[in-house]
């Protein structure tokens, strides 16, 4: 028992700033790893593939968004609950809860593993995927859909550890997982010679290393989640209340997803030259917004915990400093794309393809110079969430794919591939203006008018 809570973290009592940097660092190496696994990949298949399979493998991205990002909105839905609880005091609440969404994730995986693999050749078709790269997207994404189980698993697990606060364990088995990773996609791409397959394939199984690990610890080291198999059921009252958190949140996924499709069927359409440049940017932008995602992934058991305990002020709290935070990580990350960010592109896009590593920084530029945005839609949407909010972030996805449309298609159509590369800013600045009346209005709501949110400060 000691152990486990050496590594929670108690967002309901103590100095936010130095629970909520506590809590982000190792969030924030766990993204990097993250990224640097799915980097790998690009590297790999760029140098040793060519361009059209680096193309190939990033006009998939819609697609594979739109799957990862309903296997992590169930993760986070899920463990929403436990970290309500957690706040509450309610151990064998957590137990219940967690036995229950383990139970939920094994059903919906497998329902979601059976409909992206269906719907993977009709989008690639819909979103104009180019012949020459077609085959490469087709092989790469119906690899990466089949592991999907271990996705949504993986989610689930390090979802529920960062929901009682420890966000160590999960970078941890990131790491070995993205060694692991990075070796097999040598192996099964320069030594199988299995194409972008192998890549997906690496992918997959570096995800399911990370479920064994997590299983692992949490059965010998966190007292919280360790279950019998009698918490392992389906309760009528506990599952309503875990999907109708989950759902919301994996329903603004989807709504985004279209939007990210939309965007790529409009990068496709321009040719291969911009699909692989847009490819490189956004393997770049990944990396670099992991400081923006892991200090705005704070704001979940900040306001999960302190909703538990009736805390609310913690919660106006924490939104003020995740927002100075990162607003000013915006300007630090803007100024270093700026004059780094073609140097970076040159990691995996051959430095005599010069029209596509420009494309591609001009794509990184744009959308780390809309950072300041997305704290505020990310921290806001988090804090509703956490707060058993979760149907409000709908229109948050809503107004996100309205920005890309504009993007994508409004401004592409007079300015072509800038407007590509405004359109998720933009949506990012539809969704701000949105966000945070929709919180003010729920906060008081939940404190019968009486609120010490500023709505200034938050946003500095």
């Amino acid at each position: 028992m000691q152990k486990m809570k050496e590594k929670t973290v108690d967002m309901t009592e103590g100095r936010l700033l130095e629970k909520i940097i506590r809590f982000a660092v190792p969030v924030c190496l766990g993204l990097l790893f993250q990224q640097l696994y799915n980097l790998a990949d690009t590297i790999i298949v760029g140098r040793m593939l060519g361009v059209n399979a680096l193309a190939g493998v990033g006009s998939t991205t819609g697609l594979t968004f739109f799957a990862f990002s309903i296997s992590t909105s169930l993760g986070n839905g899920f463990s929403v609950s436990i970290s309500q609880r957690f706040g509450a005091g309610d151990d064998k609440g957590i137990k219940k809860y967690f036995g229950n969404a383990l139970v939920l994730s094994a059903i919906l995986s497998v329902v979601l593993t059976i409909i992206t693999t269906f719907l993977a050749k009709p989008v690639l078709d819909l979103t104009k995927t180019p012949d020459e790269i077609h085959s490469f997207a087709y092989k790469y994404v119906i690899v990466i859909f089949a592991g999907l189980v271990c996705t949504v698993f993986y989610n689930l697990l390090a979802a529920s550890l960062r929901a009682l606060g420890d966000s160590r364990t999960p970078v941890i088995v990131l790491i070995i997982a993205s060694v692991v990773n990075i070796v097999l996609d040598i192996v099964m791409i320069g030594t199988l010679k299995m194409g972008v397959a192998g890549a997906a394939l690496a992918t997959v199984a570096s995800q399911l290393i990370s479920v064994l690990f997590l299983v692992n610890y949490i059965v010998h080291n966190n007292e919280s989640l360790k279950i019998t198999t009698k918490d392992l059921r389906i309760g009528h009252d506990v599952s309503a209340e875990q999907l109708m958190t989950a759902i919301p949140m994996a329903l603004q996924g989807v709504v985004i997803a279209l939007g990210i499709l939309i965007v790529q069927a409009a990068i496709n359409a321009m040719g291969t030259v911009y699909v692989a440049g847009s490819t490189a940017g956004n393997k770049l932008y990944g990396i670099m917004s992991a400081s923006i995602d892991s200090v705005c992934q704070a704001m979940i058991p900040i306001a999960g915990q302190n909703y538990g305990a009736g805390k609310h002020d913690r919660i106006d709290k924490g939104l003020r400093l995740v927002n100075i935070i990162g607003w000013s990580l915006t300007i630090v990350l803007s100024v270093f794309a700026y004059f780094f960010g073609p140097a970076m592109m040159g990691l995996f896009i051959d430095t005599a393809e010069a029209e596509v590593i420009t494309y591609g920084h001009q794509f990184l530029l744009f959308y780390v110079m809309g950072y300041g945005f997305l704290t505020i839609q990310m921290s806001f949407c988090f804090a509703l969430q956490g707060s058993g909010k979760a149907k409000l972030t709908v229109a948050s996805g809503i107004l996100e794919t309205a920005g890309r449309l504009v993007g994508a298609v409004v401004i592409a159509g007079m300015y072509g591939y800038i407007g590509v590369c405004l359109a998720l800013p933009l949506a990012w600045v539809f969704t701000s203006a949105y966000i945070i009346p929709a919180y003010i209005l729920c906060r008081k709501r939940m404190t019968g008018n009486k609120t010490n949110f500023n709505s200034e400060a938050a946003i500095i």
